[in-house]
């Protein structure tokens, strides 16, 4: 799933749909984009609408400007792990995140995700009780139908939205549990959005939890039974250490094999190739979908086109960071690694930014496509030696080796389904 780069390498994602099926972008930017969503859905590409709920918890000065003219907009920062809302107001937040999507052309929806200050805190709560009002909605509606305009069109999807912190994966079960007690205890009620009494809105879920139990494993329990067709992660703050995105991957991959149900990653920028060669679903990478962060760095101006974009290259599993030898470093990477995306010379690197963005979002699919080519237990082996190659360009260039995370993925997988094979052994003897 490629974010999309409004107005430039649409082209490009279009006919890489192998690999490709998606495009996604923020809501806010979707009354700009108009053109953009009815070329994608003409072309038989999902489009996913992000309403980026978690803007909310911001100032309201702070969230841009097309995040104000959202229905959904609360007109005071939110304060999950505080704010207690009565069912109705849930079911209002709900209903009016879902129209929001729809209305705008999103073809695959989510439920609202807020970043909570420990994982299995009284925002997690909350946020299932969201989730569950959202599918009411859905279902009320009958929202999978397609819009009148594309009666022909395939039905629409509902994905439950899970945010998450990086460190909040891997915080450990006893500071989750003692936050969920704590929240619940003393959520705070506000005038006109809370409102309801201690045993009101999204239902206890994550208090009754069992003691002690791992996040990782206790976010599966909680989210596997959404009558949902899938999931979105979306992970916040992740600094590509082995332990964070090997979490991550145990949550992504467990809930697969929980439910049979896809899950698309976002936010961890260009370890997400990593995911896909250990067998996750999906990830939406490119763009505004690399490396979330909460607070966010930027709200408007991200696509300003004074912005300068860095170039990736597959020879180094990612990009050369700016500085003052980063120019050189590109031109050695282009005379010795050739790129045939055809967006640019074979041996030069894009010189303006549509071409980069172009060129990216080529290489976007190019590595997709390699690291989904055969089964994971081989494309895991296959993406290891990648690794051990760039780490060796990266030591002549004096650039940082790859991340930890990218091993940790395959080793958490490995993991997962050696555990699932025990388990399967297990039931038929």
């Amino acid at each position: 799933m490629a974010w999309a780069a409004p107005r430039a390498g649409f082209d490009v994602v279009r006919e890489q749909r192998d690999v490709v099926g998606a495009i996604a972008l923020p809501l806010r930017q979707a009354a700009a984009e108009t053109a953009l969503i009815a070329r994608a859905a003409d072309e038989g590409l999902g489009v996913v609408l992000a309403g980026q709920a978690h803007l909310n918890q911001l100032p309201v000065a702070a969230r841009g400007r097309g995040f104000a003219a959202l229905p959904f907009a609360q007109p005071y920062p939110l304060h999950v792990e505080r704010t207690r809302m009565s069912a109705t107001a849930l079911a209002d937040y709900a209903e009016a995140f879902l129209d929001a999507q729809l209305s705008a052309g999103a073809t695959l929806a989510t439920t609202p995700a807020h970043v909570c200050d420990a994982e299995l805190s009284y925002g997690r709560e909350q946020d299932l009780g969201l989730a569950h009002a959202t599918i009411a909605a859905w279902h009320e509606r009958q929202a999978w139908r397609p819009p009148p305009q594309r009666p022909d069109a395939p039905p629409r999807e509902l994905f439950a939205g899970i945010a998450v912190r990086g460190r909040g994966l891997v915080a450990g079960s006893a500071r989750g549990d003692a936050a969920a007690r704590d929240g619940v205890g003393g959520a705070a009620a506000r005038d006109g959005v809370a409102g309801a009494p201690a045993g009101g809105g999204a239902g206890g879920a994550v208090a009754r939890g069992r003691a002690g139990g791992d996040v990782v494993d206790r976010l599966i329990e909680l989210y596997a039974p959404l009558d949902v067709s899938g999931y979105w992660l979306t992970v916040f703050d992740a600094d590509g250490s082995g332990a964070q995105l090997g979490a991550v991957a145990e949550l992504a991959l467990g809930l697969q094999h929980a439910t049979g149900r896809p899950v698309t990653v976002s936010g961890i920028a260009s370890l997400h190739e990593a995911l896909l060669a250990s067998g996750v679903a999906a990830t939406c990478a490119g763009g505004g979908a690399a490396g979330a962060s909460f607070p966010p760095k930027a709200i408007d101006g991200d696509e300003v086109t004074g912005i300068a974009v860095e170039v990736f290259h597959p020879a180094i599993l990612g990009t050369v960071p700016p500085g003052p030898h980063a120019a050189d470093a590109l031109e050695w990477l282009f005379v010795r690694h050739p790129c045939r995306c055809g967006e640019h010379p074979l041996h030069e690197p894009p010189r303006r930014r549509r071409a980069a963005l172009r060129h990216n979002a080529w290489q976007l699919a190019a590595e997709a496509r390699d690291a989904t080519r055969l089964v994971p237990i081989i494309d895991e082996q296959r993406l290891a030696a990648r690794i051990g190659r760039a780490n060796a360009i990266r030591r002549q260039l004096a650039l940082a080796p790859l991340q930890p995370g990218w091993a940790a993925v395959a080793a958490a997988a490995r993991t997962r389904r050696a555990a699932a094979a025990d388990t399967a052994m297990r039931l038929d003897a």
